[in-house]
């Protein structure tokens, strides 16, 4: 009499696998899951209000009540959507493969997820949509003051350098566009591989820069010589098209990622197919969530390129 079940070519009872890769997903979904996370908070409300500095002490007398002063607060709704990995085990799949060939899939699933949120974070930081984003320029409330800064409705995170190749000058700008918000904390870069030779070469052939060890070892080791340059981390990830650097604030946290209110449905899920004496059997892979850019002035973005005008990459989902 054959067993009941799905078994895999070298006879290993998928429900077992399936058991098995539902811990793995477990214990994933407990990892912090890379460098991106460091600049991500995780929510489950369906918006976000980020205080902004709007409060001023002004001198008092005796008896004298001073105007209240309203605490100003930006609310930024994020929605929930689902992602699916377009992939499913089907049967004959299942019985022409090894056990370990369907672990290797459960492995490319898990990387997959990694991919899906580097992309997501890349793309609202990159990519500015109506009131969400860094400042964008678009603004019908001007950016809130800092100290002696003030700004207008145009001010923008979102520039363009004028030339063909970075400058030191692009790189301070950067710098300049978040501290002036008021954020102190480290700042990081991230970059493409091929942004990554066009600093280089600016090392290399610059000759408006004071000589120091930071510089002179760029120019002689390449860019993985160091991790710390004119004052930002520098990271590369592709995720980041070419001719593009972001810059962005680490210790506020400055996009937020909301998540189901339901513990069972946050983080990435692996979903039994309909057989139940074959629960690998047409399973799937699938996450629900929603992500944006909340701390507006924490980041700012500069293309490299000739043109005035920012033109935001696009990120297909």
């Amino acid at each position: 009499m054959s067993s009941k079940g799905l078994f895999t070519l070298d006879d290993v009872d998928t429900r077992m696998l399936y058991k098995e890769f539902q811990q793995g997903v477990d214990i994933y979904n407990e990892a912090e899951w890379g460098i991106v996370a460091k600049f991500i908070r995780s929510t489950t409300k369906e918006s976000v209000k980020v205080w902004e500095r709007s409060m001023e002490f002004e001198e008092s007398s005796e008896g004298y009540l001073e105007t209240w002063q309203k605490i100003r607060n930006r609310e930024i709704a994020i929605s929930l959507k689902d992602y699916a990995l377009g992939f499913g085990f089907t049967k004959q799949a299942i019985q022409d493969s090894t056990a370990n060939e369907l672990a290797e899939t459960q492995a490319e699933a898990l990387r997959a997820d990694q991919r899906l949120l580097a992309k997501l974070y890349f793309s609202v930081c990159l990519s500015p949509a109506s009131n969400k984003g860094f400042w964008d320029g678009a603004e019908t409330v001007a950016p809130p003051a800092h100290k002696g800064n003030t700004f207008l409705t145009t001010h923008t995170h979102y520039v363009t350098s004028g030339a063909a190749t970075p400058t030191l000058a692009d790189i301070n700008l950067l710098k300049r566009l978040i501290r002036e918000h008021g954020y102190q904390g480290g700042l990081f870069a991230f970059l493409n591989s091929n942004t990554v030779e066009d600093l280089e070469n600016l090392a290399g052939w610059t000759t408006a820069m004071t000589p120091n060890s930071v510089i002179e070892a760029i120019a002689k080791g390449g860019f993985d010589a160091v991790k710390v340059f004119q004052g930002l981390t520098w990271i590369t990830d592709d995720w980041v098209p070419d001719g593009y650097i972001m810059a962005i604030e680490g210790n506020i946290k400055p996009v937020t990622m909301r998540e189901p209110l339901a513990a069972a449905a946050r983080g990435l899920k692996l979903y039994e197919g309909p057989y139940s004496d074959m629960p690998l059997r047409e399973a799937y892979y699938e996450r629900r969530m929603g992500m944006e850019a909340c701390h507006r002035g924490a980041g700012a973005v500069i293309q490299i390129t000739t043109s005035g005008t920012y033109s935001k990459p696009t990120f297909t989902f």
